[in-house]
């Protein structure tokens, strides 16, 4: 890892993810910047106000954030839309970890506007790691979303570069859904055809999966290979009650605007609804991508 960046609202929500950059940074001993976007949507006066209280703040806490970290941070205090600012600041920094702890939702209004992590990882052309956990210990027991997508793919091979999956492999999860069964079933058939459908979907889900890590070359950075039936979401939750998962890593679609809205995201549920740190990684954009 070459260095990351903290966003921060200084709530009690992103002490967790402080303190887990900080870990990181301890880990790999890269630089870091812990930034605070004052949200430019208010009082001139206010605004000013604000940027002063949080910048004498954060400047207290460097001697605390500096032991915590083993390296001190560079601190920033920005004034703008956070979601769009908090984005450029990361190409501006270049960073290649975006850190971030869980937000408050705010339901009716996330219906139409979606919370500002959810706006960051529609727009960031970096990894998010949402913390949700104590920092207790290094990642140990990370788990891959693979749906045999580019985008999965871009999620391991970025995991990976980033120094967060085990020498010895992680856990890939690959979800499947036998739609064949619930046909038959409707259609009145025995038990023992429902049950050979599903081994059978299984079996073509498990060579799909195969096939795919070897076609992405990603082989070596796996070491089990989970196999569930179901929708994605309905996998994750079975998987996370029955297995130790400290890091849940998916790619994100890339979607915007309605078709965002009428398709969904399972990144955007994994995120409202699971309790482990979750990382997002971007598909890679192409530099025209933005303006398409």
């Amino acid at each position: 890892m070459k260095a990351l960046m903290l966003a921060t609202d200084l709530s009690n929500r992103s002490d967790r993810a402080m303190r887990r950059a900080a870990r990181l940074v301890r880990q790999f001993g890269c630089p870091w910047f812990i930034l605070h976007v004052v949200d430019e949507d208010q009082p001139q006066l206010r605004i000013e106000l604000e940027v002063e209280q949080v910048r004498r703040y954060l400047n207290e806490q460097l001697d605390f954030f500096t032991e915590l970290a083993g390296r001190t941070p560079e601190i920033w205090v920005e004034v703008g839309d956070p979601a769009k600012h908090i984005a450029d600041c990361t190409r501006w920094a270049d960073i290649d970890l975006l850190v971030v702890g869980s937000h408050r939702k705010s339901p009716l209004r996330d219906i139409f506007v979606g919370t500002t992590l959810e706006r960051l990882v529609r727009t960031s052309h970096v990894p998010i790691l949402l913390v949700n956990r104590v920092a207790e210990d290094d990642y140990l027991a990370p788990l891959l979303a693979v749906d045999c997508s580019p985008a999965s793919a871009q999620a391991v091979r970025a995991a990976n570069e980033l120094g967060l999956l085990p020498a010895s492999g992680a856990r890939a999860l690959h979800a499947f859904d036998p739609l064949g069964g619930a046909v038959l079933l409707a259609a009145g058939a025995g038990a023992g055809a429902i049950a050979k459908d599903f081994a059978t979907e299984r079996h073509r889900a498990t060579a799909a999966l195969d096939q795919f890590l070897r076609k992405e070359g990603l082989d070596a950075m796996i070491g089990q290979r989970l196999i569930e039936e179901g929708l994605p979401m309905t996998a994750l939750r079975r998987v996370l009650e029955q297995e130790p998962v400290d890091l849940l890593v998916m790619g994100t679609r890339g979607l915007t605007g309605v078709k965002r809205m009428l398709i969904g995201s399972v990144a955007d549920a994994a995120m409202r609804e699971l309790d482990c740190d979750i990382l997002t990684v971007p598909p890679i954009r192409w530099p025209d991508s933005d303006k398409a």
